[in-house]
């Protein structure tokens, strides 16, 4: 297993938009997988994986003063998920270039239901207001956007044209996943504070002490700590930039079209927040005489 997955990385890893994701994933498998062979990955090796993955562990980071910082996280069944997504990939890969006679399936833990967790307006506030500039940038590009972390740390200066008034989430040659990042119209509300930060230099619209970021997630985290706020992550920004559309009363279509996110996403996790949502349904019932 230690084999398939290196060359899953090797072949896959430098053509794909969340390498990082990939390579974090890889290294929470491999101690677990790694030692194992192919024939061993089954229900029950697959259960024990996320067992084992849900134990405590802790970690230590530094901080900009140079302090160690040690916290306790255990994975979650939606990071196991994904986890066993990458093993499942690579295992594909390996059948398919011949590395294995015969496919091999994964069994994945049951999926929960979707949080629907998304931000008051004074809530996003709150939570600009007790952010760093650079964490400020991404959520404002996130509330007006409604792209994914990935998408809105890794675009550049040459993808935001003001003058035409789009930004280019996609770099010119980068394949779409089904995480799609596409084109959209710039909000004027975001044109006067991209205007103002392209005035400063860098290779990146967000950038920490002269380099672009690879994880706003830590940032984030302190911002909503420090204004009271639980629950919030980056791709919370996200669901709340889509949720306001349709409370809004954007239209499945436009909402689809503008967020480049497939209609049937619109509808099963947001459509109940328009003020459209039954709408005919109940208009024909009120009729009813």
């Amino acid at each position: 297993m230690g084999e398939v997955l290196a060359r899953y990385a090797d072949d896959k890893g430098p053509t794909l938009a969340s390498a990082e994701t990939l390579a974090y994933s890889i290294q929470a498998l491999a101690p677990f997988w790694g030692g194992l062979t192919c024939d061993a990955v089954k229900g029950s090796t697959c259960r024990l994986y996320e067992r084992e993955r849900a134990k405590p562990r802790k970690t230590e980071t530094t901080s900009r003063t140079g302090k160690t910082i040690i916290r306790t996280r255990a994975a979650g069944a939606s990071t196991v998920r994904r986890d066993l997504g990458v093993l499942q990939a690579a295992l594909n890969h390996a059948h398919a270039e011949g590395m294995l006679i015969h496919p091999i399936k994964v069994t994945l833990p049951a999926a929960g239901d979707p949080r629907d967790r998304w931000l008051t307006r004074s809530e996003a506030a709150q939570l600009l207001r007790h952010a760093e500039p650079h964490v400020q940038r991404f959520i404002l590009i996130s509330l007006y956007t409604g792209r994914r972390e990935s998408a809105v740390l890794q675009l550049t200066r040459p993808r935001v044209d003001l003058e035409e008034g789009k930004i280019r989430f996609r770099a010119d040659g980068q394949a779409e996943t089904k995480k799609r990042r596409g084109k959209m119209r710039i909000p004027k509300q975001l044109r006067g504070h991209l205007r103002r930060w392209l005035r400063h230099p860098g290779t990146h619209v967000i950038m920490f002490r002269g380099k672009p970021v690879n994880s706003i997630k830590t940032g984030i985290r302190r911002a909503a700590e420090r204004a009271g706020l639980e629950g919030v992550t980056p791709h919370v920004l996200k669901h709340t930039a889509i949720t306001w559309a349709v409370m809004d009363g954007v239209s499945v279509e436009d909402a689809a079209e503008y967020f480049d996110t497939s209609p049937e996403t619109i509808r099963k996790h947001y459509w109940h927040h328009s003020p459209h949502h039954q709408e005919r349904a109940l208009e024909v019932i009120e009729r009813r005489r």
